[in-house]
């Protein structure tokens, strides 16, 4: 039988299905059940801690301080990030033009711009 012509399929086994609730949470995609909502907003979290660095968004709270100049983070990859910015360190080289980045994603985006 041909493909698009009735019987099964590739993608018939595939549907969207809303996340199964329990009596005491939401069973997310990955199968671990949500315990720990949100007090802001409601988002549900497997994990405490997920809870804690997610409300860090609605309080502004930036406990990662930089030590060599003022600037806060809320996460500690954004501080790892920044202090690049005060040692220089720029690891990611451009093969066409040699041109050096301190984070990947800028060696993209000048590759995506400058070299098309």
């Amino acid at each position: 039988m041909a493909r698009g012509q009735g019987g099964s399929s590739n993608t018939s086994h595939l549907r969207v299905v809303a996340p199964a609730s329990t009596s005491s949470g939401i069973i997310g995609s990955g199968g671990k059940e949500k315990l720990f909502p949100c007090s802001f907003c409601g988002k549900a979290f497997s994990f405490p801690k997920q809870v804690e660095i997610h409300q860090r968004m609605h309080t502004g709270e930036k406990p990662f301080g930089c030590q060599l100049c003022a600037k806060r983070f809320s996460h500690q990859h954004q501080l790892k990030m920044h202090l690049k910015v005060h040692t220089g360190e720029r690891p990611f080289a451009c093969t066409h033009c040699g041109k050096r980045f301190s984070e990947r994603s800028y060696l993209r985006i000048h590759q995506q711009t400058a070299h098309v």
